[in-house]
């Protein structure tokens, strides 16, 4: 094997091992039942496309859903319960985007006001504060959901549907994607695997600009920020695992040419 050969084969793994550290999540069941079989659908989506997901269930998600449920549906050994966790940092370290597949309104008008006083809204907290991607179904939280009305529960007063309006307004400045959970997959695909894609990318704020060297490292990302670029680099090119998650970090695409 010659040594371009060795590059390749090098260049091969190194996005191997890349794209199954990018497709790792963390999913965090709140207490709500709105949307919650068409979340475990787009759930099933995300494994049959080998993405690694850690499975949380908040107290309230734990006696309404079950973790027994959870595991049946999805086929899965292992499901996290809030009462069980002993530390956030593997939830939010090391993963690529924070999915709430229910996220009732109680918790989304607590992480609006920036009340951390649980697993969930401490989570929430930390993803927001580290940029990390944020996709949740809107389904439980939103009270133009058409399923209150079959409900009866549609008759509040509209200052009070405003006040809900303006509390999810605020979680999508904060960086958080508000969906239907029948969308919840090509969410997370849209949304935390930028870096992989082939296309060309334009952004009227930023230059692309091709890379030329054969490793892309974390001082490159860091250049790259400060000149607000966007990297096209060849097909050759190894990314360190670190100039990757400080892309991730950072905000940077980088595109890989064919």
């Amino acid at each position: 094997m010659d040594s371009e050969e060795v590059i390749q084969a090098i260049v091969a793994e190194v996005w191997r091992r890349l794209q199954k550290r990018v497709k790792k999540a963390t999913a965090f069941f709140t207490g709500g039942a709105y949307g919650f079989q068409e979340a475990i659908e787009q759930m099933k989506n995300l494994l049959k496309e080998e993405w690694e997901l850690n499975i949380l269930l908040s107290n309230s998600a734990e006696y309404v859903l079950t973790p027994r449920l959870i595991k049946e549906e999805l086929g899965l050994s292992n499901v996290h319960v809030e009462h069980e966790v002993k530390s956030l940092k593997p939830y939010y370290e090391g993963v690529s985007t924070l999915i709430f597949p229910t996220l009732t309104l109680n918790t989304a008008v607590k992480i609006s006001l920036g009340i951390a006083d649980n697993l969930a809204t401490n989570l929430a907290s930390h993803a927001i504060m580290k940029g990390l991607p944020i996709i949740a179904a809107r389904d439980g939280c939103d009270l133009r959901n058409p399923i209150r009305e079959e409900l009866g529960l549609h008759k509040a007063p509209p200052a009070y549907v405003d006040q809900i309006e303006g509390h999810l307004h605020a979680l999508e400045d904060y960086g958080f994607k508000l969906i239907e959970a029948k969308n919840l997959s090509q969410a997370v695909r849209d949304h935390t695997l930028t870096i992989f894609r082939k296309e060309k990318v334009t952004d009227r704020f930023k230059e692309a600009r091709d890379f030329k060297k054969k490793v892309l490292t974390r001082s490159d990302i860091i250049e790259a920020k400060q000149k607000s670029l966007i990297l096209n680099v060849s097909s050759a090119t190894i990314i360190s695992p670190l100039a990757l998650e400080t892309a991730q970090e950072l905000g940077i695409k980088v595109i890989r040419n064919e």
